[in-house]
């Protein structure tokens, strides 16, 4: 991979985070107080776990973003560019923290509260300075400001680039961005948040993750489903992610509808059974046994 603007296939724009991972025996009631068996610092964020979970299938992949100059921005730096990501488009703050998530882990589910840091100063003019090309997925979520959303699929389809929308942390009011987008991906939550919703476009995809039951996608007034694995859950966190990344690769190689929803769940199955979110992810030699022929 080269460092060339608009080489990347898959550009993601978003979030860049240290998850703070606390394991528990149950998530704690209002009030109650749990001891709990583990603390790790793992890198993650919205926009790094699809990053990485695209550059781990194969994809080149281009990473938009900012963290402080704090020794976590360092290590999510060195994490990020280790695993092949194009990391030049990400910026330094000197005035910001770098993203942190608090993440409880129990019974193989989750709960998450997100403190964005230097992830609310990326702004419309940083995701101009990394243009896009033709060819090009350009992912975007809602850990980043809603203008910096809105500017970023505006810049892709104006270069010809395919987008695909995660509207993650659900937030009413941002329903006009969703009708920007090519593909739109969303989980039963937040399709419950923002309100239950067709294709506004005969083009636009909706797809529904839905946890160990698969996923489900609307496009051109036909609905498709996609069954479910069954496999042990050791840690879900991520796994909304795994799939957006594992998605926008397979689309990004001009696969099918049908066949990238089947690519992205099967990768969404194989990184809830390891630790971590951005660690957690799956590569291209694991899919090859779970879902064959890879993209």
């Amino acid at each position: 991979m080269t460092d060339t603007v608009g080489d990347a296939r898959v550009v993601v724009v978003g979030s860049i985070n240290i998850d703070v991972v606390a394991s528990a025996p149950h998530h704690p009631s209002v009030g109650e107080t749990v001891l709990g068996s583990d603390l790790r610092l793992v890198p993650g964020g919205k926009g790094a776990n699809q990053a990485v979970a695209a550059a781990r299938l194969g994809a080149r992949t281009r990473l938009v973003g900012k963290v402080g100059t704090d020794g976590f921005g360092d290590t999510l730096l060195e994490f990020l560019a280790g695993e092949g990501i194009d990391v030049s488009a990400v910026g330094r703050d000197a005035d910001a923290p770098s993203g942190t998530a608090l993440i409880v882990v129990g019974d193989g589910d989750n709960t998450i509260v997100v403190v964005p840091g230097a992830n609310a100063t990326l702004t419309v003019d940083d995701v101009a300075r990394a243009p896009f090309g033709p060819g090009d997925v350009v992912v975007a979520q809602y850990e980043i400001p809603l203008p910096v959303v809105h500017g970023t699929l505006q810049q892709a389809k104006m270069a010809g680039a395919v987008t695909v929308l995660n509207p993650a942390p659900a937030l009413a009011g941002s329903d006009g961005l969703l009708d920007l987008a090519d593909v739109v991906v969303m989980n039963e939550t937040e399709r419950a948040v923002l309100g239950a919703r067709l294709p506004t476009r005969a083009d636009q995809v909706l797809v529904v993750t839905l946890g160990a039951r698969g996923a489900m996608a609307v496009a051109g007034g036909d609905t498709l489903e996609i069954e479910g694995h069954e496999v042990e859950v050791v840690d879900s966190t991520g796994a909304g992610d795994c799939f957006v990344g594992a998605l926008a690769t397979a689309l990004s190689r001009g696969h099918s509808l049908v066949d990238a929803l089947g690519f992205a769940n099967a990768a969404a199955s194989l990184s809830v059974q390891q630790f971590g979110a951005g660690t957690g992810m799956p590569t291209a030699a694991m899919m090859a046994s779970a879902w064959p022929p890879s993209p």
